[in-house]
């Protein structure tokens, strides 16, 4: 194996690419392409790409002298690389994605300069002088140290009995992550659950809202995807939601063209992926797959769908699979990987065996899944003219959707591409035919953006926000409202009365609710 295949190897593993055959790159070997980064590892190489770099080699240099990294000073964006600006972003309380923006790096200018590793006695020095708060659930972000300061203060420990006995001087505090709860008893207890999102704001409690309401739709005839009549000899025993990837060298894709409806969301480093979901429709060559993230079964769980993927990131499946959505992931024959792009750019599937598949396991829940969305005969006097609408999902990736008289033409900026803000967005079918990404509807939720538990960036679904809907040159600014993942998205006006969205093949957008929307 010559020294330059043991690089790319070593690349594509997010191993350190130094072309040597040391014991991790001779392990990763002995998986062969299950050890590439697409397979469970949060996907490296779609937040920095590994090729050289005088920028990331600076922030090496830097974080070495910081003692966070410890790996060759080669200018490849690797995994130890991004580990290392993980641990500083950590300590400079900024965003942990271990993307090398311009927040992180302006920090790391700063060196030690930019930790907050003082934030706790700043914030006992800052409460030294007030009054204690009072034992009230309305008011939990409290005095940790003088709530008595006439006690007699001890360290909080388990006694014989096994019962906590909690420093007397010490205020309790509640702390709130996904519904859960839990009560903590020091600083440092409290400092740790922050340190992993808990937050001290408790979260919103939602009641499911149950079917949306629809015009001239019959369960069975018409799809719940899209709202379209079906045809009585499509394939449409199940809903599958397969994933594909956005990154600049999974371009152009197969799979956005043929799906029923298309939902975006963010990812790593700026950028976004594609659930592409067939319920009434079919095809042989769908890719590139890659793996799963946490806002995939979100959107799939109402249609009671099968979510399709390359792995994911170690523990996430099978808390997709407690939301109640199964996920099939790297099966043949239903995938293959084809000769003519480079791993992991190169895994694709058949969606109908992916269907058989899905059927002979067992996960279809439904006859007849419910409407997605309340589709119907919309009363256009409450829309605008409109021609475009152009959405921003990071500093690094937006897309536009422009009116052209018969349907929406999708262009994007992507900053790991170039500065064009009007690169056309084209798709590629198996023999070769490319044509423009187009939709008939586009339906752009926003979302409040959060970062999972597994440091992988979100956003949220269940709630309420704005949501722009386009069709026919006209334009809808309305609400969409959800009280559980089982729950369709409800559309709504201002005064809460039921909008419906006119029926066609549909693009959904899940936009974070920080970034504004242009159109015009």
């Amino acid at each position: 194996m010559t020294k330059k295949a043991i690089r790319e190897f070593q690349k594509l593993s997010g191993l350190t690419i130094d072309g040597l055959l040391g014991p991790q790159t001779k392990a990763a070997l002995a998986l062969g392409e299950e050890s590439y980064i697409d397979i469970g590892e949060g996907d490296v190489s779609d937040v920095n790409e590994i090729v050289y770099s005088k920028e990331v080699e600076d922030a090496q240099i830097k974080l070495k002298d910081l003692n966070l990294y410890t790996g060759l000073i080669d200018g490849l964006y690797g995994v130890g690389t991004k580990n290392a600006v993980k641990e500083f972003q950590r300590l400079a309380n900024l965003s942990i994605d271990g993307v090398l923006g311009p927040m992180t790096l302006s920090a790391l200018e700063k060196g030690e300069d930019a930790y907050v590793t003082n934030k706790k006695d700043q914030d006992i020095e800052s409460t030294n002088n007030q009054t204690p708060a009072s034992n009230s659930n309305s008011n939990l972000a409290v005095d940790l140290r003088n709530y008595n300061p006439n006690a007699t203060c001890i360290a909080g420990y388990v006694n014989d009995n096994q019962i906590w006995v909690p420093d007397p001087c010490f205020y309790p505090v509640f702390v709130f992550r996904y519904g859960q709860t839990v009560q903590v008893n020091s600083q440092a207890e409290l400092d740790a659950y922050l340190n992993q999102n808990w937050s001290l704001e408790q979260e919103k409690v939602y009641e499911n809202l149950g079917r949306v309401p629809t015009q001239n739709y019959v369960d069975g005839v018409n799809s719940p995807v899209n709202g379209l009549i079906m045809s009585g000899s499509v394939n449409n025993r199940i809903v599958i939601g397969v994933k594909n990837d956005n990154n600049v060298r999974a371009r152009p894709q197969s799979g956005p063209q043929n799906a029923d409806a298309v939902v975006e969301v963010l990812v790593e480093g700026g950028m976004t992926r594609f659930i592409n979901i067939f319920y009434q429709s079919d095809t042989s060559y769908h890719g590139p797959i890659r793996s799963a993230r946490p806002t995939d079964p979100t959107v799939l769980r109402p249609l009671d769908g099968v979510l399709v993927a390359s792995g994911a990131t170690g523990g996430l499946i099978p808390e997709i699979e407690n939301m109640g959505v199964p996920v099939i992931t790297d099966r043949r024959p239903d995938y293959f990987r084809i000769a003519s792009r480079k791993a992991p750019h190169n895994l694709y599937a058949d969606t109908s065996l992916l269907k058989a598949t899905a059927i002979n396991r067992g996960y279809q829940k439904s006859i007849n899944p419910q409407p997605l969305f309340p589709w119907g005969d919309p009363n256009f006097s409450n829309w605008i003219n409109n021609s475009y609408l152009t959405l921003s999902f990071s500093g690094y990736t937006s897309t536009t959707w422009t009116w052209n008289g018969s349907n929406y033409t999708r262009t994007y900026f992507d900053a790991y591409k170039n500065q064009n803000r009007d690169n056309p967005h084209n798709w590629i079918d198996s023999n070769g035919n490319t044509g423009q990404i187009t939709t008939d509807t586009v339906i752009a939720l926003f979302c409040e953006p959060y970062i999972h538990p597994l440091q992988l960036p979100s956003v949220k679904t269940v709630g309420d926000g704005r949501a722009l809907i386009l069709h026919e040159g006209k334009l809808l600014d309305a609400w969409w409202k959800r009280g559980s993942n089982q729950d369709p998205f409800h559309i709504v006006d201002s005064n809460n009365n039921i909008l419906y969205v006119p029926k066609g093949k549909v693009w959904i957008s899940l936009v974070p609710n920080t970034k504004s929307p242009s159109f015009g």
